[in-house]
């Protein structure tokens, strides 16, 4: 089974290569468009999120948790420090989660990974809500059905984690000084493996996109790619909605690498990306006609060109903190704190 997955990664590979070489401006058209991304939604929206959220985990504040210990082992099956993992997850992003459960080396991990890859408040309220709906509104219906579909997989599996042993997490503290370069280091790092794979995807997804264009189930393939681009060619609320549970191949491919030492049923993380996705849709579905909005209304008003971003100084800045953190993540953590010691 593994040589045959093998060979048909390596046809398909090597069929990319041949269609890149054969039409070349799609590569790069798709490939700029996948920087523009980055450098407008995905180093804004996730990189400060995801230093602070580091920084949060290093500091050895989540010990204040601790109390909930009972409380979250009876309902979820997950120690304090576990469920600090999840609302983490829930505020930093994808695939935050997946970060902080690698540094928790657990046979649970292949569990929590399916209620832990969540996207975050930046990206769907600014991001999409605000982004492309023009509503910040809108953005909060779509977080709001994220996260009940994550707590809904959550108590779904409540019965497998509470099988595990949940002993505590006892994570020295680190200084202010060594948590700061270290935070800063480690998500300038994961942001710029997202942002590898999101030119990357963009990229595949732009062939596919040719190939299908003309093949309408084969072209919705192409929205389970990559969330990012997937959320502006959609004009479909509840799709979109799906999307953001489902996350897409780019993601995952993220969460596999960062998890690269865990045990992963790939079967039930699939399962489970589609139900978050169903879940999603459908909690929206409700909360839009609880609040009487109709989605044809909504539909009516959208614009979904994320090009309108690239005026306006936020490419510029994005550049900015893209060098700043590639900069700090180049040297290592000695260096860094001393060079800010001597500022301080």
């Amino acid at each position: 089974m593994k040589k045959l997955i093998s060979l048909l990664c390596l046809i398909f590979i090597s069929s990319f290569c041949f269609l890149i070489i054969l039409k070349p401006e799609i590569c790069i058209n798709s490939a700029i468009s996948g920087v523009l991304i980055c450098g407008n939604i995905i180093i804004p929206s996730i990189y400060p999120f995801t230093f602070g959220v580091l920084f949060i985990n290093n500091s050895g504040v989540l010990g204040l948790l601790k109390p909930l210990n009972k409380v979250t082992n009876k309902l979820f099956g997950l120690n304090y420090y576990e469920f600090a993992i999840f609302l983490l997850s829930l505020i930093g992003g994808y695939p935050l989660g997946a970060k902080l459960l690698s540094e928790k080396p657990s046979p649970k991990n292949d569990i929590m990974i399916n209620f832990c890859i969540n996207a975050g408040p930046a990206f769907i309220i600014l991001a999409v809500g605000k982004g492309v709906f023009k509503s910040s509104a809108l953005g909060w219906v779509l977080y709001t059905s994220h996260i009940m579909a994550s707590l809904l997989i959550m108590l779904f599996l409540s019965g497998k984690t509470k099988k595990y042993n949940t002993n505590f997490i006892n994570k020295k503290p680190l200084g202010c000084v060594e948590n700061f370069t270290q935070s800063a280091s480690d998500a300038a790092n994961t942001v710029i493996k997202i942002c590898g794979l999101v030119i990357l995807f963009s990229t595949i997804t732009a062939y596919l996109k040719m190939l299908f264009k003309n093949i309408k189930p084969l072209y919705f393939i192409t929205l389970l790619c990559e969330v990012t681009n997937a959320v502006f060619t959609t004009k479909n609320i509840l799709l979109i909605s799906f999307l953001l549970g489902f996350a897409g191949l780019s993601i995952w491919a993220q969460v596999f690498s960062l998890l690269k030492y865990t045990k992963i049923n790939y079967l039930r993380f699939v399962f489970f990306r589609i139900l978050h996705g169903c879940f999603s849709a459908f909690i929206t579905l409700v909360l839009l006609n609880s609040l009487k909005l109709s989605v044809s209304t909504l539909s009516n008003n959208i614009n979904f060109n994320y090009k309108l971003f690239i005026n306006g100084p936020t490419v510029a800045f994005s550049l900015i903190i893209m060098g700043i953190v590639l900069i700090i993540s180049l040297y290592n953590k000695k260096f860094a704190g001393n060079i800010i010691e001597d500022i301080v």
